[in-house]
């Protein structure tokens, strides 16, 4: 329709332009082809499109920005105990046999195709992490969200961009999402980085068509503004830590962004209403690893165990370390259920293989224990990065400390790909660390659960073995976490 109208005034300039100059005839003319095009935006822009401008000329409200929840109600212990000696329980249930893993598979990312532009068609490209991105459009978007912003200007914008055709772009969206494995928040901030590159990088533009596109998309998004200040606020299956958010209709609506915490107060502009099958909040589990290009990268851990000093050469992919620098906080269950890359996995399970082969249940989990325990230096997260960040195995192993989360993390991820093992996590009112069912009868503290005896360990308790506790923690029951 669109290339056909262009031919038709191509073809009307080249016979006004070859007579005798622009007539007031040809004037009129000209007059009835602008208004015939008008008329066709009109049409292509559906009706959900035109109700959902109208409602936000009109329907927006002040709400209360809230503080972000804090993941522990009181601060973690800067310094660590050390446990007193104690003797070795004697080997009882030996190991089952792990089979050693092949060396990981080092392919390319699998790129999905860019369409073949149409005549009318361009093509922007950008680096997503590290992999090439090529997006076609037809014409970049254009959009007056200047100063002084209000919700006249917003639902004028969507309009807009409801007026030229998005479903290329959604649909080349889509597929890059499949072919990356993205989970939602590496799909956000891939739409989000198409909508900077599309509006030229203009902040309030970006986050507008950011907001256009995760509607189209099927996100329950909102644009919010405070004076000239827009936000993107969505909702989340998952709890966002230390985010600030604001309630409507009951539900938690985050600010998103992508690099720092907004510091916000008092009230925000923004609307109950939703867009047209636009209901899905985001969701921030971790079930596989974003398919990028990798980055191997490699440390040496060393830790001691039974009198005895080890050197574990690890790799590690340093693309997950970047991808997951700005991730949300979240629940920790996330956290554990969460894969390593193929490079650490395979090293560290290989490597520390040999270590357990011929022990028994509990004597490989002691070494283990104590791998986690003295190969990783512990420092809280306010002093290592001035705010809590739980880590998954890769950037445990990438940054040069830890705390006690990001160590239970580790730890229970060793246990079960390597000794086959139940674990669960203890969250305790500012510390976290774990609990594993052996097949035997370990003296210790122990935790019941399910009907299971789960015997407690401790990554963070240097030197601790299975079944010692934190003489802080002894009195306290902590919340089981189940993965």
């Amino acid at each position: 329709m669109r290339k056909a109208l262009f031919l038709l005034f191509a073809t009307f300039l080249l016979v006004v332009f070859t007579g005798k100059g622009l007539l007031a005839q040809d004037q009129d003319e000209f007059q009835k082809w602008l208004k015939k095009d008008q008329q066709s935006f009109q049409k292509f822009v559906q009706e959900e499109d035109r109700a959902f401008a109208d409602f936000l000329k009109k329907d927006w409200e002040a709400f209360q920005a809230q503080q972000g929840i804090k993941p522990f109600s009181k601060p973690k212990p800067v310094t660590i105990p050390h446990a007193p000696a104690k003797p070795q329980p004697k080997p009882t249930v030996p190991l089952k046999k792990v089979e050693t893993l092949p060396p990981p598979p080092r392919p390319k990312p699998v790129l999905p195709k860019p369409p073949a532009p149409a005549p009318t068609m361009k093509t922007v490209s950008f680096e997503y992490y590290s992999q090439p991105v090529v997006i076609a459009f037809q014409k970049k978007i254009k959009i007056d969200l200047n100063p002084p912003l209000n919700n006249e200007k917003i639902s004028k914008a969507w309009l807009t961009m409801a007026g030229t055709d998005q479903k290329e772009i959604l649909k080349q969206l889509r597929d890059y999402r499949k072919n990356l494995t993205l989970n939602d928040w590496g799909f956000l901030k891939l739409v989000h980085r198409t909508a900077c590159t599309l509006t030229g990088d203009d902040a309030r533009k970006c986050i507008a068509y950011t907001w256009f596109l995760l509607n189209k998309l099927g996100y329950n998004a909102k644009i919010a503004f405070k004076q000239n200040r827009m936000f993107l606020l969505l909702p989340s299956k998952n709890l966002m830590y230390e985010r600030p958010f604001v309630v409507i209709n009951k539900q938690k609506f985050y600010f998103i962004t992508f690099r720092g915490t907004p510091n916000l107060k008092g009230k925000i502009l923004t609307y109950r209403g939703t867009y047209q099958h636009a209901d899905q909040p985001i969701a921030l589990n971790i079930q596989q690893l974003p398919h990028l290009p990798q980055s191997a990268k490699k440390r040496i851990v060393h830790f001691s165990y039974a009198g005895k000093r080890y050197a574990i050469p690890l790799e590690y992919d340093g693309e997950v370390v970047r991808f997951f620098k700005n991730y949300p906080q979240t629940e920790l269950k996330l956290y554990f259920e969460a894969p390593a890359s193929d490079y650490l996995k395979y090293s560290l399970l290989n490597n520390l293989r040999d270590l357990v082969k011929g022990k028994s249940e509990v004597d490989a989990v002691n070494l283990l224990l104590r791998f986690v325990q003295t190969g990783f230096q512990y420092r809280t997260d306010d002093q290592q990065f001035g705010h809590e960040k739980y880590m998954l195995p890769d950037e445990t192993v990438y940054y040069p400390s830890c705390d006690c989360e990001d160590r239970a993390i580790l730890f229970s991820y060793l246990v079960r790909n390597l000794l086959g093992l139940e674990v669960v996590g203890l969250d305790y009112p500012n510390h976290v660390a774990t609990a594993v069912h052996f097949h035997s009868e370990i003296p210790g503290k122990a935790v019941t659960f399910r009907g299971k005896r789960f015997v407690i360990c401790d990554p963070t308790y240097v030197n601790a073995d299975a079944g010692m506790e934190m003489p802080d923690f002894k009195d306290i029951t902590p919340k089981v976490i189940v993965f």
